[in-house]
């Protein structure tokens, strides 16, 4: 065979194998790995030598990163600490409330003494006490957020996880979800807790029944404290992502929480042309949080300490002060507690927002 035929042949057999590598590529659209198959000993009749098995790569799906998650979120000494924390000072929290209510009821208005037969107390004071230590919580299961996502900034172990997981909005939904979920877990356990310490320190004192419109207390105290507690770990989420720094992430959340609040109420009291901001401070998520507790109803009027008999003059005396050192309050807004359940929505959704922004436009560096 003469050269120029051996050249044409050899280009025949090469667009051939071009041809038909193109042919498998087209078939397999996921990615592959070929690894040499082990030897049978049959002379390659059976999967020896020259034969491959073919491995399927792995999809990234959210399950996987919800999966990937959990596993770093439990494997964070941070997250059980915080998670015990909350669930212990919750009923810690309700059982000095009702202690303290029960010692009171037992004392007698006229000598100061203790009394074989205390006053009774309303249940929806029970529910109160219950849900007592919730806005303290609120800093608690907002570290928890904030931690979830700082510690890989700070760890550096954000460059693996977005390697292994490119997309960041996913990546942050998934941490996202888990946080929410222990923290809920978390929150429901401590509230029960509270719930029974309320239960076991008032019930010996007597309880009067629930009104008419105090029936939505319960579940507002107990389903709503915990629900209140979770939105608050997804703000701190959200306040992570902004920050990408456990001590800028924790210091926003305690301006938020406690030196925001506390500069409004104190500036608003300044005189009558500041008193505005008292509307200001009432939208704030810790103030927020508190009103939705209440549901409406206002438990120290309601609870039968009101039948403990005073000195009507002393009482008039006493509300004339307070009145006088009040400002003006007249046209301020005020919102219902379910509209402070919204305002503390927009919160956490605004929060979460920018922080999902922060994290997907910025550098990890």
């Amino acid at each position: 065979m003469s050269r120029g035929a051996h050249a044409a042949h050899a280009n025949r057999n090469a667009r051939s194998a071009r041809s038909a590598g193109n042919t498998r590529t087209r078939r397999q659209p996921q990615q592959t790995w070929n690894v040499p198959a082990p030897n049978t000993g049959d002379g390659g009749r059976a999967g020896g030598y020259g034969t491959h098995a073919t491995f399927a790569a792995p999809r990234l799906t959210f399950l996987n990163a919800l999966r990937a998650e959990i596993c770093k979120a439990l494997s964070l000494k941070s997250t059980y600490v915080l998670l015990i924390i909350n669930a212990l000072l919750l009923p810690v929290g309700s059982a000095l409330m009702a202690w303290a209510m029960a010692f009171l009821m037992s004392l007698d208005p006229a000598t100061g003494t203790t009394t074989d037969d205390p006053q009774p107390v309303a249940e929806s004071y029970m529910w109160g006490s219950a849900s007592a230590f919730v806005p303290t919580c609120l800093l608690v299961t907002g570290i928890l957020g904030v931690m979830a996502v700082t510690v890989e900034y700070s760890s550096s172990t954000i460059q693996s996880s977005l390697t292994a997981n490119p997309r960041r909005v996913m990546f942050l939904n998934a941490k996202t979800l888990v946080t929410a979920a222990l923290a809920f877990v978390s929150s429901l356990v401590g509230l029960l807790l509270a719930w029974a310490a309320a239960y076991a320190l008032l019930s010996p004192v007597g309880m009067t029944p629930l009104a008419d419109g105090e029936h939505a207390l319960p579940w507002v105290s107990i389903l709503g404290g915990a629900l209140l507690l979770t939105a608050m770990a997804v703000l701190g989420v959200g306040l992570g992502g902004v920050c990408r720094s456990t001590m800028g992430g924790v210091f926003a959340l305690v301006g938020l929480l406690i030196i925001a609040p506390s500069a409004l109420s104190m500036a608003s009291l300044a005189g009558d042309r500041f008193a505005w901001l008292q509307s200001v401070a009432r939208c704030l998520p810790d103030q927020a949080a508190s009103n939705v507790l209440t549901a409406g109803v206002d438990v120290v009027v309601s609870s039968s300490s009101t039948n403990v008999s005073i000195d009507v003059g002393s009482a008039d005396a006493i509300a004339e002060t307070t009145v006088a050192a009040t400002p003006e309050t007249s046209g301020l807004f005020e919102p219902t507690w379910w509209q402070s359940g919204l305002i503390l929505l927009a919160w956490v959704v605004v929060a979460y927002a920018i922080g999902a922004i922060v994290v997907r436009r910025s550098d990890v560096k």
